[in-house]
Order: C-alpha cells, then structure tokens, then sequence
C-alpha cells in the first residue's frame, strides 16, 4: 500500500512538473509572438492536457492562445472540456465569428446549451452565422427544457429501418463514420417510429441475409423529450445502457441521451445538491463578486438567524436555572453540537438516497425507525461517556444525568428530524436538498435546548 502511494504521489508530482514546463513554454511563445511555432506545439498536445494547461496561463493570454489551436475540431473539443469559467471568457472575449468556426463542430446537444446561455443579441448574431444543418438541430433543441431528455439528447443518432437485412445494416454503418456512437442500433418503421433495437455484437453474430425485424428487441427501453434529466440519469444507471433513445409524443425517434452526457447530469445534480445542502446554490460558483455572494447566502442564512433568535429566547426563559446552576451553561455547546452533527449525517443519507432513487417516500417507516435506532445508540454511547465527564469533573449526580439523558434525548430526536425534513419537503414536492443546510441544524438547535432545560428543571426540580 505504501509503495503504491508514493508511486502515485511521484507520478503526479512528474505530471505537474510536465504541465509547469509546458505552460511557461507556451506563454513565452505566445509573449513572443512566434505564432507558427505556438501552433505547432498545440496540434501536438492531447486536448485534456491543453484545458489544463489555459487553466494555468495568465488570464490575459488565455483567448488569443486558445484560438491559436489551428484545427478548429481540436479547438471544439478543448472548448467543450474547459471550466465553466474559461468557457465564458473564450465566449465574451472573442469576436463571433471567430467563435462560430469552432463551435460548429461542437456535438448539436452541446452547442445548443452553450447558444441558450448566450444573450440575445449575441445568440442571434452567432445563429446567423453557422451552417444550415447545425442551426436547424440547434433550433430544433432548444425548444425542449433544459433539464429534460430533450434538453440533453443528441440529435446525431444512427438509425436503420427495420426492412433492412444484417448485411445492409452493417454496409450502412460502414458508410457513417461521422457517427458520435454506434453500440446500439435503433430500428424504425416505415412511419420513422421506434420498433426496436439491436446491439452491435447481435449484428456481427446473425447471418448476413437475416432481416433485422427478425433479431432485433422489441422492448426498448426509451425516455421522452419532456422526461426530466435526473430520471434519464436513473434509468442508465439502473440498466446499465450506453445511451437510452429519445421519442416524441407519436414515438417518432428523435434523438438520443449518451453515457457522457448522464455523467454530466449526475455531476450536475450533485453539486447542485451539496450546494443546497451548505445554503447556497450554483450561480455562487460563477461570480467573484463578494456583494453578489453575500446576497445569494443572506436568505438561506436568514433561516438559521431566526432559528438562533428562537434558541436565545428558549434560554432566556430558563435563566432562573442558569442563575442556580451556572455549569449548565459549560455543558451547551457540546450538547446542541453532537446533536447538530448527527442531524446533518442523517439528513445528508436521505437526500442522497432520495436523489439517486436508493430511497422513497413511501421507505419512510422503516427509515424512521433504523434512525431512532441508531440515534438510541450513539446517543447511549456519548450519553454514558457525558454523565461520567459530568459527575467526576464536577462532582454532581444530578448534572451528570442532566447531561447524559440530554445527549441521549437530542441526538435520537436530531435523527429523527434529519430524516422526516426531507421526507416531508419530497412529499411537499420541494427539492429535498434544502433541508440538509438551515432548516435542519435550526430545528434541531431549538429542539436542543429547549429539551436540555426542560431535563434539568425536572432533575433539579426547579
């Protein structure tokens, strides 16, 4: 295992060496304005390698460099990997036309969401300017929702008749090598609509003169235009495909939904959750301003302040106890802590299982009640440990039970809560996600205390 380790940390250590030459050798060509041999060295660099390499030059150099990639199918593809921040400088900087020549040879799903975010006046000028065929495919996505298969489909999609014989099919496939996939074909009938698939190894195998009606599976598994993208996502996860098919309402076969573009959305999906969960949301990642942050975080973290206020108020209304037992107050933050931490570990498992379907509302029973047990055992084990801290440190029985059955109270209600705030927020068809960040820890916070002093007046009999 050690050895591994250190295999993998000089590897990578060899590779930033690599790319640090690479970047200084590039920039020193561009500063020197040595055009024909900046050239040269970017037609030899793999596309991934030079994403990372723009990554790393001065923001100043990064456009001109970029455009200086000669194979405008080479620059398509680095375009299509670069951050999204490197994206839109490449897009706001250069001049359309300059941007059209690459961004024709961009997959039509790809193009078509880079020209949706565009503004209008930039979008109109770029339509204008690219082909007949890729402004038609173009025109053609962008009437489906973005997050929808529609949205993320490609409209390059190979398809046979179902007439056609083995022989033919794989004549035909020999004459399209412009094809993003071809692992499965898709099979139409005389009308364009989808009849069944064929994979490519059942090709190779039948006999020459076999009809492909005659191989193919009728039952394919397909997603419409207006299916959301997460559901897609689901699907080929869940069966394994390559790429799922995409219909209209008739089941013409209109486009299809590849491997790639799924592990776009469940990256997608995921940070968007992981940003919910922290109170925030994507658009913060997208902005250096710090004006622009705040204001994106004050409404999420309003939740919390008032839950705060609510906390204090609770405290307040016991501060006879406070007054009569002062190391009640020492024993605060531990409490609200430990209760706050597990909350957000149950509320996290949740939303995540909600989200990749591991988990659904009607899973809320039995979920309930393995995170009451759970919260019943660390919350035993932690409240032992707390009522011996407390009864030793501070030579007081009562305190330690006060604290032991709190610990043991908060944690198993903490559980419980993490768990019903997303169940509900499902039901209540609100994204889940928003129930891991303020809404959580304020709820458990108030829940917290209030339980803590109630325990205690009733111990200390005050």
């Amino acid at each position: 295992m050690q050895i591994n380790i250190e295999n993998k940390a000089t590897a990578s250590a060899a590779y930033d060496t690599k790319k640090k030459r690479l970047v200084e050798t590039i920039d020193r060509l561009y500063v020197r304005d040595a055009r024909a041999s900046l050239q040269k060295m970017l037609s030899k660099i793999h596309p991934a390698d030079l994403v990372a390499v723009l990554d790393d030059l001065p923001p100043a150099h990064v456009v001109d460099i970029f455009y200086a990639i000669a194979d405008t199918e080479s620059a398509a593809d680095v375009f299509g990997q670069l951050p999204a921040n490197l994206r839109r400088q490449v897009m706001s900087e250069a001049k359309v036309e300059q941007l059209a020549r690459v961004l024709e040879h961009l997959p039509p799903d790809d193009l078509a969401d880079l020209v949706g975010d565009l503004p209008e006046d930039q979008r109109e000028q770029l339509m204008g300017l690219l082909g007949h065929e890729s402004k038609d495919e173009v025109e053609s996505l962008l009437q489906y929702a973005s997050d929808s298969a529609g949205g993320i489909m490609t409209t390059d999609i190979f398809s046979l008749a179902h007439t056609l014989t083995v022989e033919e099919g794989i004549a035909s496939i020999r004459s399209r090598e412009d094809v993003e996939m071809v692992f499965y074909l898709y099979l139409t009938d005389e009308a364009g609509q989808l009849s069944g698939v064929v994979s490519l190894r059942q090709l190779l195998l039948a006999d020459p003169a076999t009809p492909l009606h005659k191989i193919m599976n009728r039952r394919v598994m397909k997603v419409t235009t207006d299916t959301d993208q997460t559901t897609v996502a689901m699907l080929v996860d869940k069966y394994r495909l390559l790429a799922i098919p995409v219909v209209d309402d008739e089941n013409l076969l209109v486009g299809m939904v590849t491997v790639d573009d799924v592990i776009d959305v469940i990256e997608e999906e995921t940070t968007r959750d992981m940003l919910k969960m922290a109170g925030t949301d994507e658009s913060e990642t997208l902005t250096q301003s710090a004006f622009k942050i705040a204001k994106i975080r004050l409404p999420w973290l309003l939740a919390a302040f008032v839950g705060g206020l609510a906390a204090t108020a609770v405290i307040g209304q016991y501060e006879e106890i406070l007054a009569q037992v002062l190391v009640l107050g020492a024993f605060l933050p531990v409490v609200m802590g430990m209760a706050g931490n597990v909350g957000v570990q149950s509320a996290t498992v949740a939303v995540r299982g909600l989200a990749t379907g591991a988990i659904d509302v009607r899973d809320t029973g039995p979920l309930v009640l393995k995170e009451l047990r759970v919260g019943l055992l660390l919350g035993g084990f932690y409240g032992v440990i707390l009522a011996l801290y407390g009864y030793l440190m501070h030579d007081s029985l009562a305190l330690g039970e006060v604290v032991g059955l709190t610990i043991l109270v908060n944690m198993t209600g903490a559980a419980l809560l993490a768990v019903l705030l997303p169940m509900i927020f499902e039901r209540l068809k609100v994204d889940p996600a928003v129930a891991t960040g303020p809404f959580v820890t304020t709820a458990i916070d108030i829940f917290g205390v209030l339980n803590y002093f109630v325990i205690a007046s009733w111990i200390y009999e005050l």
